[in-house]
């Protein structure tokens, strides 16, 4: 349990860089890879990283596992527990990028195109790992109700922070799709994911909505921290702020605000779901379409993306009940995955 704990500190640390660096773009723009928001990200990576090697060591040297998760052997020697292996290989791929995104930097000092570059692409990816390995470590943490809320935290910061990597991966496959927003498609399969997953894992309906409040504490906390932290910074190393600034906080754009508004519908679908026996092959569908729906309303109505709104809708639905589908898929395998069965313990 306490290096899932720890899994997540490294993760929120990562994420608090990440979204910072994204503000410190939109208001500064000048950079390097030695900047406070890249250092933070990189020790969130750290975190996570030492963590996994950690617990793999006390797993096969120890006396007793160190996690009463299942293990794979590595290289016939290593006990190494399922969600600390992929968040060991996740955190090694972000270190390793981030050499190349040095390279970058010490190449060009400006990120042109920051979501595409090879550097970039490749840590959005590396980052989406650690994210997983997070997830999966909570995912067998499910006998109490502390255990279950920091699944549900996971959750949240898990849906915040996998605005990068799917977004990027939505302009590169659905960028064909005519009068289709392709970033709307991965922001709505974020949430449409992470929303049947939590559904899948618990099957109560308490539970989405608790990640649905745990994103409101990372997004308003992060809304509160970065534009001040940007300003600071930029005053303490002598930059000026851009002239057009706005100062509001880019991660309210993000991701669609009104993500946890789509939670609780969701626990509501699942409460009367299981009132009802509705089979979960419709659970999770319609809880992934309403996140893809609220994925396109939100950035449609708003004008914050070009795009054939009806087309949008209609295409951000459909996905969002694929990945719906999938999440409870993933929920069933990380049921199982898990040594630890839900407890009769009061919700």
């Amino acid at each position: 349990m306490t290096g899932a704990w720890f899994l997540m500190f490294g993760y929120a640390t990562l994420l608090v860089g990440m979204v910072w660096d994204g503000q410190w773009h939109g208001d500064v723009g000048p950079d390097s890879f030695w900047t406070a928001p890249h250092l933070l990200l990189y020790a969130g990576t750290g975190i996570i990283g030492l963590t996994c090697l950690s617990v793999v060591l006390l797993s096969t040297w120890a006396r007793g596992p160190a996690t009463e998760t299942p293990s794979v052997t590595v290289f016939r020697t290593f006990r190494a527990p399922w969600p600390f292996l992929v968040g060991g290989l996740g955190a090694s791929g972000n270190l390793l990028y981030a050499g190349s995104d040095l390279w970058w930097h010490d190449l060009y000092g400006f990120d042109i195109a920051a979501g595409t570059t090879p550097s970039h692409f490749g840590l959005g990816l590396s980052i989406q790992v650690e994210i997983f390995a997070m997830v999966m470590a909570f995912a067998v943490l499910r006998r109490t109700r502390s255990e279950r809320w920091g699944l549900a935290l996971a959750i949240g910061l898990a849906t915040l922070g996998s605005t990068s990597a799917f977004g990027m991966l939505s302009e590169l496959i659905f960028d064909w799709l005519p009068g289709v927003a392709p970033r709307v498609l991965g922001l709505g399969a974020t949430g449409a994911l992470m929303l049947s997953l939590i559904v899948g894992l618990t099957r109560r309906w308490h539970w989405p909505a608790a990640a649905g409040l745990t994103f409101v504490l990372v997004q308003g906390g992060l809304a509160l921290f970065t534009p001040a932290a940007t300003r600071w910074y930029a005053e303490t190393i002598d930059q000026p702020v851009r002239d057009y600034t706005s100062g509001l906080p880019q991660v309210l754009v993000g991701f669609p605000v009104t993500f946890p508004l789509i939670a609780l519908l969701a626990a509501g679908v699942v409460a009367w779901a299981v009132r009802r026996g509705v089979s979960p092959l419709w659970i999770a569908p319609a809880v992934g379409a309403l996140a893809g729906v609220n994925a396109a309303l939100f950035y449609g109505v708003l004008g914050l993306m070009e795009m054939n709104l009806p087309a949008t809708l209609l295409a951000a639905a459909a996905l969002g009940a694929a990945m719906g589908s999938l999440g409870w898929q993933c929920a069933a395998m990380l049921r199982r995955f898990g040594l630890r069965a839900p407890a009769a313990v009061p919700a």
